[in-house]
């Protein structure tokens, strides 16, 4: 049986979904620099090559065989290095800097990945995390998605021209996508606050929408 969490089945268009997206500005805004990053969760590789330009090297790790395949192939850098792993079978620490998107509501143990996370970086280098947050529904009804679907089809119309916006729209559709939005459970944005307070006290917060941003520095 397929795992529904898996993006195995759907790397390729979700690959495409995350460019149209553009799911890097809140990263690149930080302007962080420094010798060594980690993307836990990395996908195809998009922050990771944004990462290359500030630090000397990046590691990005995913689960998903696939992704890092596309990830080698169409965003090679010199300076990056993609696994794939479990986030948990990271070990060599050391980074400036830990970075995750959307990545942490997939794991069994939220709070034994932060901590986890949290252990990898060094002292005075930074742990940054973007998640999935929902404050009606631990897991939304498949009609939300639809319905913004819909609602988004002709503002994406302008933005991107029919080709790209028919893409975002089948893709919004598409089975494979759906059943894993369906295996998918947030925290709400007071849940959110509480647990990475526990665990990154003085921890600075940005609402990106859908998500929440998470911004700490550990002590020098």
């Amino acid at each position: 049986m397929v795992d529904p969490a898996s993006f195995d089945r759907f790397a390729v268009e979700y690959d495409r979904f995350v460019e149209l997206e553009g799911n890097t500005g809140w990263l690149v805004g930080l302007g962080l620099r420094g010798e060594r990053a980690l993307d836990a969760g990395c996908g195809a590789g998009q922050a990771a090559v944004r990462l290359a330009e500030g630090f000397d090297e990046v590691v990005g790790v995913d689960l998903s065989a696939p992704m890092i395949e596309l990830a080698r192939r169409k965003r090679a850098r010199s300076n990056v290095e993609y696994r794939v792993a479990d986030v948990f079978a990271i070990e060599d620490g050391g980074f400036d800097l830990v970075y995750s998107h959307t990545m942490m509501h997939h794991l069994p143990d939220y709070r034994a990945g932060l901590e986890h996370l949290k252990s990898l970086v060094r002292a005075g280098g930074t742990v940054a995390i973007v998640d999935n947050v929902s404050d009606r529904w631990p897991t939304p009804p498949r009609w939300v998605y639809l319905l913004g679907a819909w609602l988004g089809f002709p503002r994406q119309l302008a933005r991107r021209g029919i080709r790209d916006a028919w893409f975002e729209f089948r893709f919004w559709h598409s089975r494979p996508w759906l059943e894993h939005l369906a295996s998918d459970r947030y925290l709400s944005r007071s849940q959110f606050r509480e647990v990475y307070d526990d665990v990154f006290p003085g921890a600075q917060y940005t609402d990106v929408g859908f998500a929440l941003a998470m911004r700490w520095t550990a002590a020098g």
